[in-house]
């Protein structure tokens, strides 16, 4: 799936609910952009941002082009959105958090996601 597709399906699933389903599992196998870099030892440091309830969350865009377009030349890492997931369990993550439709992710909802969600491969 082009990146310009999943775009357009988060925002046709912002609108109509009934397409979250379809969304989240394509958002699942698709890779994003997460703010922050790899260390050498190979560990990811994530940049956190604070959401509007001043809790701490980690960004993470469905296109680069978002990132330098926002936030200029922000370092970020690309990798599959189920891996981001798997990765952060525990924290909140926020998908396109600089743009008119954003989605916040709880820790409960990406734990449901990970547990419900499979991949067709």
């Amino acid at each position: 799936m082009t990146t310009s597709h999943l775009a357009n399906l988060f925002l046709q699933a912002s609108e109509d609910p009934e397409l979250t389903p379809q969304f989240l599992q394509q958002l699942l196998m698709a890779d994003i952009y997460a703010l922050g870099t790899e260390q050498a030892n190979g560990r990811i440091q994530f940049r956190m941002l604070e959401t509007e309830q001043g809790e701490q969350a980690i960004p993470f865009f469905l296109d680069a082009d978002t990132i330098y377009t926002d936030l200029g030349d922000e370092p970020f890492i690309h990798l599959l959105t189920r891996k981001l997931f798997e990765m952060t369990q525990g924290a909140i993550l926020v998908l396109n958090p600089t743009s008119d439709v954003s989605k916040e992710f709880s820790p409960q909802e990406i734990d449901f996601l990970l547990q419900t969600m499979h991949v067709a491969l």
